[in-house]
């Protein structure tokens, strides 16, 4: 069995990529913590035309890849019309517009080529949707300093606050995701058995899957490998503490069940070491491996389950999203014994004599058919 990194490396790996503030076209630190996480593992990222980053780990002669992909963005805001510390933004992602009909919502500026950001406060949403990079709407924002036109904005929230078992961020979907990705290539690190692992970080998900859509398009990773898309999703439809989930699909695409065999068959191992993990279809969203369902790719994926997700709170406030480490854990092990599985093409311990009827069953049920078949005709 795959050995796990230690508990605490696994929380500073978390802490040091989701802690950076990001949203959809303004990914840059997070890419940058990514890369640094990388670079401690031993491993130079490439990066493509669109600054994603992308990482190939093998081990020996695996008869089949599986590439685990992430987005680094999480939804914010970017101004489109400023005037001195005052600007309208646009809605990047899924933010729920109800928070900003009322009271002042806390915001933090951020501009791509400045290190800090200062606050600021948005209300009054406007419904006004645009394509092609989707946005429902705009608000209000008034800031602390003048405001540029491509400025952004991220939910006044904590980064990293660790409560006991519950992971509390700002940006779990997808940093979180991110996280997993980066401390199961470490898991396979010392690794001896086959594998071929591809790591790949989006950019624009939440503004239309658009990072992984060029990804699929420009076939930048090999087109014979299994997708596994790495998410967080709401824990409406599975709960959080009960371990990773294996995504059998989303709202809008059923994923591949070939894809798919290699988490099963890593399923039954964590079982083994008494590891918990999940197989739902979660309707919940729309994620990676749907663009690369529909562009002809086999996909998969697995899922964190998130309690409060898009930073929507149950009492109608915005709150950070939660995790929980064992689901963390779990994720990283299933990630990790998955790509084992896939190197050796291994099939799940249930399927009865690998796909092939055995002969004597076929002769019996034969038989029996010809008898039935003669007293019928009698009759």
């Amino acid at each position: 069995m795959i050995r796990l990194p230690d508990e605490r490396e696994v929380l500073a790996t978390l802490e040091r990529v989701a802690s950076p503030p990001t949203a959809p076209y303004h990914e840059w630190r997070a890419l940058d913590a990514i890369a640094e996480e990388l670079k401690r593992l031993g491993l130079v990222p490439k990066r493509d035309a669109y600054g994603q980053l992308s990482v190939h780990l093998t081990r020996g002669s695996a008869k089949r890849a599986l590439a685990f992909v992430a987005h680094t963005d999480h939804p914010g805001f970017e101004f489109v019309e400023v005037s001195g510390t005052h600007g309208l933004a646009r809605f990047r992602g899924g933010i729920d517009p109800k928070y900003f009909q009322g009271a002042s919502v806390p915001l933090i500026v951020h501009r791509d080529d400045v290190a800090d950001g200062h606050r600021a406060t948005g209300s009054g949403y406007v419904h006004d949707p645009v394509l092609p990079d989707w946005s429902a709407g705009y608000c209000e924002i008034h800031a602390e300093r003048p405001l540029a036109v491509g400025d952004w904005a991220v939910l006044d929230l904590p980064a990293f606050e660790r409560r006991g078992n519950e992971l509390y961020l700002r940006s779990a979907d997808d940093l979180a995701g991110c996280a997993v990705i980066l401390s199961t290539l470490h898991a396979l690190r010392d690794e001896t058995r086959p594998f071929s692992v591809h790591a790949v970080f989006t950019r624009a998900e939440e503004s239309g899957l658009f990072g992984a859509r060029l990804v699929a398009e420009d076939a930048s990773i090999p087109k014979d490998v299994y997708v596994v898309s790495v998410e967080a999703s709401n824990s409406l439809y599975a709960p959080a503490g009960a371990g990773i989930v294996v995504r059998a699909g989303d709202y809008h695409n059923t994923f591949s069940n070939e894809a798919e065999r290699y988490l099963r068959v890593a399923q039954g191992r964590l079982a083994d070491r008494g590891i918990g993990s999940q197989r739902l279809l979660l309707p919940g969203g729309t994620c990676e491996a749907s663009a690369f369902v529909r562009l002809g790719w086999v996909a998969t994926g697995i899922a964190l389950p998130n309690t409060g997700y898009h930073n929507a709170g149950a009492d109608g406030s915005l709150v950070p999203e939660m995790i929980r480490l064992e689901d963390v854990i779990s994720g990283i092990a299933l990630s990790a014994e998955a790509a084992v599985a896939a190197g050796a093409d291994e099939e799940e311990s249930w399927w009865p004599d690998v796909r092939v009827v055995p002969e004597e069953i076929r002769e019996r049920l034969a038989r029996s058919a010809s008898l039935h078949n003669k007293d019928v005709s009698a009759s």
